[in-house]
Formats: C-alpha cells, sequence, structure tokens
C-alpha cells in the first residue's frame, strides 16, 4: 500500500528530530568525554615521548665516539621503538637534517608543513594533532648529550582512529538511529490508520450513511477527536431526523388551512351567483380566520428552526423570574377570568439569576397560555418557583386529566396534540419551550400529579453563553 502524505510527513518529522538530537548528544560527548580523554591521550603520548628520549640518549652516551650514522646498536634501538610504538621515529641534527630513522623513505611532507603555532607544549616536548592528517600525534623534543652537542628526536604516532572514542561513539549512534527510524514505522502507520479511518468514516457518512460512528479506541487526542466527530454525528442525526419529521408535519398542519380556504372559495364561488351576501361575507370571515392561523404555523415554524440551529447566542442578563412570571399572569387575564380558573402561586428564589429575557418571557408563555388553554372552566392552575442548589425550578399545574404515558414522553414534538383536548393549537408552544430551555443548560418534563398535569421546568441560575 502506497504511504500517504501524512504518513510520510510524520516519519520524517520524527527523522529529523532523531537526527538533531544525536548531534546534540554527540557534540555533549565531545565538549565533556572526548575533551577529556584527549587530555589523557595527551599526556600518555608526552610520556612515550620522554621514554623515548632516555633511551636513546641512554644508547647514546654508551656509544659515544662512534658517528650517529653509522652507529647500529641505535639503528636497532630506533627500529625497535618504532616497532612497539607503532611510529616514525627519527633523530635530526642542529640543521634539522635526518640522522638515522626508523622507517624506509622520506620524511612525511605534512610535518615539514606544520607551524609551530599549532603546537602544544609539555615541557620540552612539542605536541601536534593529526587530526586532519594521517596520523595520530606528531611530537618533538630536544636531546642534549653533552659538550655541547645537541639532536632533535620526531615522532610520528600513527594508528588515526584507534584511539579516537568520536569514531565509535558516532558509529554506536549512527546504529541506534536506524534501528529507531525503522521502529518510527510502525509507530507513524499506527497513527496514520487512526487517522485514516476517521477519513473512511467521515467519507461514509458524507455519502448519508447517519448510522455510522467512528471507531477509535483511546484517551489521546485523536480519541478524543473520534469521540467528538461522533457526538457531532448524532446531533447531525437527530437534526436531519427532525427536519424531516418538521417537514412532513409541516406539510400536514398547513395542508388543513388551505383545503378549508379552498372549500370556501367554492363556497363564495357559489354564493356570488346567488347574491347572498350574509354567507359571502360568513365565508370571507372563515378565510381570514384560516390566513392567521397560517401566520401563526409559519411563524412558529420559524422560530423553532431558528432555534434549531442556534441562529443567534442567548443574551444573559440579570433578571428577576419573579417580576417575569407575574408580568406574564397579568397579560393571561382575560382569559383567566373569562374561564373563571382560580390560579395560585407560590414564588420564592435565591438571586442572582441570569437568562435571555426575551427567549424566557416566550418559552414561559407557551407553558402559561398552554395551562390556561386547556384547564377547563372553573378550574385551577398552580404556579410554583423555588431555588434548588444552582438551578432555578418553575413548575406550572393545571387541573387537566391525567394523560397517557406516550402523550407525555411526546408532549415537546412539535405538532403533537393530545387528543382528548377540546382547544385547537399549532402543537408547537412545548417544542419552542423545550428547544428554549435546553439552550440556557436546563431541562423540562412533564408528568401527571394528583393536582393535574404539571410541566416543571429546571433552569441553571448562571448559563453558560449559548
Amino acid at each position: 500500500m502506497k504511504p500517504g502524505k501524512l504518513y510520510i510527513r510524520i516519519f520524517l518529522s520524527f527523522v529529523l528530530v532523531l537526527i538533531v538530537t544525536e548531534i546534540l548528544i554527540f557534540g555533549l560527548f565531545m565538549v565533556s568525554i572526548g575533551r577529556t580523554f584527549r587530555s589523557h591521550l595527551e599526556r600518555h603520548t608526552s610520556v612515550k615521548v620522554l621514554m623515548v628520549k632516555e633511551l636513546l640518549e641512554k644508547k647514546i652516551r654508551s656509544t659515544q665516539g662512534t658517528s650517529l650514522s653509522e652507529n647500529e646498536d641505535l639503528k636497532e634501538l630506533i627500529s625497535r621503538i618504532g616497532e612497539i610504538y607503532e611510529a616514525k621515529v627519527w633523530l635530526v641534527d642542529t640543521d634539522e637534517t635526518p640522522i638515522l630513522k626508523s622507517f624506509a623513505g622520506n620524511i612525511p611532507a605534512e610535518v615539514l608543513r606544520i607551524s609551530k603555532k599549532e603546537a602544544k607544549d609539555f615541557g620540552d616536548i612539542k605536541l601536534y594533532h593529526g587530526f586532519r592528517k594521517h596520523w595520530e600525534f606528531y611530537a618533538t623534543i630536544p636531546l642534549e648529550i653533552g659538550d655541547g652537542e645537541s639532536f632533535g628526536i620526531h615522532a610520528i604516532f600513527e594508528g588515526r582512529g584507534r584511539h579516537r572514542p568520536e569514531g565509535g561513539f558516532a558509529l554506536g549512534l549512527a546504529v541506534i538511529g536506524i534501528v529507531i527510524a525503522l521502529l518510527i514505522i510502525p509507530v507513524s502507520r499506527f497513527i496514520t490508520g487512526r487517522v485514516n479511518r476517521l477519513r473512511q468514516s467521515a467519507l461514509r457518512i458524507a455519502e448519508g450513511d447517519l448510522s455510522h460512528r467512528v471507531i477509535v479506541k483511546g484517551k489521546d487526542e485523536i480519541g478524543e477527536l473520534a469521540r467528538a466527530f461522533n457526538r457531532m454525528t448524532d446531533k447531525l442525526e437527530r437534526m436531519i431526523i427532525s427536519s424531516k419529521e418538521l417537514t412532513a408535519n409541516v406539510s400536514h398542519e398547513l395542508r388543513t388551512p388551505l383545503t378549508r380556504m379552498r372549500i370556501a372559495e367554492e363556497l363564495l364561488r357559489e354564493k356570488s351567483q346567488h347574491r347572498d351576501l350574509r354567507e359571502l361575507e360568513r365565508h370571507l370571515d372563515a378565510i381570514r380566520k384560516d390566513i392567521e392561523e397560517l401566520d401563526t404555523i409559519i411563524g412558529r415554524i420559524l422560530e423553532l428552526s431558528k432555534l434549531d440551529i442556534h441562529e443567534s447566542p442567548l443574551k444573559l442578563e440579570t433578571l428577576n423570574p419573579m417580576g417575569l412570571l407575574n408580568g406574564l399572569l397579568e397579560r393571561l387575564k382575560p382569559v383567566i377570568e373569562r374561564k373563571d380558573l382560580h390560579v395560585k402561586t407560590d414564588l420564592s428564589f435565591r438571586p442572582p439569576f441570569k437568562g435571555d429575557r426575551e427567549a424566557l418571557y416566550t418559552a414561559l408563555l407557551n407553558v402559561l397560555d398552554n395551562a390556561a388553554k386547556f384547564t377547563p372552566e372553573k378550574g385551577d392552575v398552580i404556579v410554583k418557583m423555588h431555588s434548588e442548589q444552582d438551578f432555578l425550578v418553575i413548575s406550572v399545574i393545571n387541573s387537566f386529566e391525567k394523560l397517557a404515558e406516550e402523550d407525555l414522553s411526546k408532549i415537546f414534538n412539535p405538532f403533537h396534540r393530545v387528543e382528548r383536548s377540546q382547544e385547537s393549537g399549532s402543537g408547537l408552544g412545548l417544542a419552542i419551550t423545550n428547544k428554549i430551555i435546553e439552550r440556557h443548560g436546563g431541562d423540562i418534563k412533564a408528568f401527571n400529579s394528583p393536582e393535574g398535569l404539571a410541566i416543571r421546568m429546571r433552569l441553571p441560575a448562571e448559563p453558560s453563553e449559548g
């Protein structure tokens, strides 16, 4: 399978970080251990040079009177020293002319070009590093025999790299780097594999499979992304299902007044032929009423749609819910008096309380309006409010007959109506209230109580912006 771009990027990022890390480790090694090792090696080399000097000085003194260039014992000693120390050793006179050598051939040309500024002094010994040459150290030391005779000992210690720990350490780092790079391959595939599963799931959902969910385990960022993706899909599926149901219900609800208007129009045509003006006026009134009903339904549908898509954020402000409820009860006073309803209130709350005044006004109006509308004449409406920890609880109870559990579970669905009710309505009021309460971070519930049908709303005292 061809590796994806994300996989290649992750792999190369890991390798780049690994290379930088190894360079830093190698630099630290060179600064700390490397310098210490080199210092020990320099001292060790200087000791070897002193030993060479003592051996040669002793041999020369013991064979005085013999020309150094013809001194076979001295030649043999220099050759053995060269073999033992794996070095090129030669003896020079005062004008730097070679007298004896432990090797055949000419003096290495590179030592003739070395500047004295490059030397490191260890007493009489001058030590040169061969970091860029084919040898490790080059050392010189004067040799004085007496009677004014002086010579010079030169030595090149070969074996470059044998005594350099940085080479082995660098090789070890390179091997470790290769092993880690190989281990990065499955790690990168693991990460990109989970991302690919997310991508495939997104494509399936985009093709219309809203029941599909991402299966990516783990508590890391990718796992959190998968869970957020599934929550988004859940909400999307609910919104689409709700939209389909809303469309079907809207079609049904709009068809009823349109049918009545069509019938009224036909009757108008019929009555116009007989010039029955009284009947014409009655049918015109019916058409006007149906138009107003359509306008109300469309307005409620638009309001519900805005709440579904969170078109505008909540405008939270500190408010007094007691004043809000009392104002609504005053507004509904004509309906209450006409039906001779008995309204009882038990209102208390612990400030502060924040909410969207306009939205809560609509939500509470829908609940109170339903209570007044569906309560039988001379019935009871009870409104309660109290604080409960960090929530404000508002209950509206009316003396309506008990509802079946099926009705209680569907009462907040758009266009749902209780069949036993004699009152007409759009069936959208409680659905809108439910959306408003949910946007405030609260919840709403319908249940049968000893006093009648109860609607209980729980609102957080300080909701988050939404």
